[in-house]
């Protein structure tokens, strides 16, 4: 969930001026994890990450470390797994970022309960560090936030597992950071191990590069796999060029990788008691020739992407999924639904 400076109101000074320590996750840095299990995805509704009066008024006078303190992750189950790392490289993270990716260095490992790879593995750590959220000047509360990433992306994975080192990253586990404070405080954050995929995402590529057959078949590939984690019952919102890779670009094996699942929608909505009324269809596989339609405005994400007539080319390449549509998905995701 992200805000512009514009869009998100003045309460305080932006998170990055606030008094904090130092960026931990650099390249060289050593550090050792435990396995955790996250809680169950938190529930979506309006405001649900916003900060209230009294939280603003926390952060007017608590430093953020004692924030932190005071707010520490949702519990989950701890494990009795460890793992060790040495960050690579920072893809992207430093203060003012809504968490910490990084590469790693699987270093050694103790788990009972997580098939790891062999040690010397690059891996990539996510790590959901309210400290460092970019908070829009006191608009977000970070700690809402982060549990929310953290509980959805975690149990997305797992909810995916037939897709991994497909359509998604590998899955190494869930795991809490404990990170000193001061000679007798520590605090915990939460983070994620993920294959790593060599690639480019699709916001860093050169739509242009590309040949149009191949743009073509990379848009069907997106959509294709969408609309099989949907039949999942899960809703990406976020699926956008920055969170899709393209594997292998320079090769005939070109694949299409998702990545980012932090605002991942369980049960196809969001927890809204209007949301709840809706007639989902759930386990139940929808066509991209209702849900993918011009109409429905989810090409516009990819729209550098795109220079042929959109309608027209999902109902030929998807035509072999109209038998699936009923009379009742039909009107629910009809045009003026």
């Amino acid at each position: 969930m992200t805000f512009s400076q514009s869009d998100s109101p003045t309460f305080g000074p932006p998170s990055t001026e606030l008094p904090k320590p130092p960026v931990p996750y650099t390249p060289g840095w050593g550090f050792t994890i435990k396995s955790h299990t996250a809680s169950a995805p938190t529930p979506v509704v309006r405001d649900c990450c916003i900060n209230s009066k009294e939280d603003r008024k926390e952060r007017m006078h608590l430093s953020p470390i004692d924030r932190c303190l005071k707010h520490p992750p949702l519990p989950g189950k701890e494990g009795n797994d460890t793992v060790s790392l040495e960050v690579i490289d920072v893809l992207k993270g430093g203060d003012g970022h809504n968490a910490q990716v990084f590469t790693v260095r699987l270093l050694d490992f103790e788990s009972t309960s997580q098939m790891l790879p062999p040690k010397g593995t690059r891996l990539v750590a996510k790590v959901y560090d309210p400290l460092y959220f970019n908070d829009g000047d006191g608009y977000l509360n970070p700690f809402l936030c982060m549990d929310r990433s953290y509980t959805h992306e975690a149990n997305a994975y797992i909810a995916l597992n037939e897709f991994q080192g497909q359509g998604i990253p590998r899955y190494y586990g869930s795991y809490s950071l404990s990170l000193s404070v001061d000679s007798v405080h520590t605090r915990t954050v939460r983070m994620i191990l993920v294959e790593h995929i060599q690639g480019i995402t699709m916001a860093d590529a050169e739509p242009r590069k590309f040949p149009q057959a191949v743009r073509q078949s990379i848009l069907k590939s997106i959509v294709d796999f969408e609309s099989r984690i949907y039949e999942k019952d899960i809703w990406l919102i976020d699926l956008e060029q920055r969170n899709v890779i393209i594997s292998a670009p320079e090769s005939d094996q070109l694949r299409v990788v998702f990545i980012d699942f932090g605002d991942a929608l369980f049960n196809r909505r969001r927890d809204d008691p209007i949301a709840l009324e809706s007639n989902n269809f759930l386990g139940q596989y929808i066509s991209p020739l209702l849900r993918w339609k011009k109409t429905k405005a989810k090409k516009y994400a990819f729209l550098e992407w795109i220079d042929w007539d959109w309608d027209s080319w999902l109902n030929a390449e998807f035509a072999h999924t109209a038998a699936s549509i009923t009379p009742e998905m039909r009107e629910r995701w009809s045009d003026d639904y």
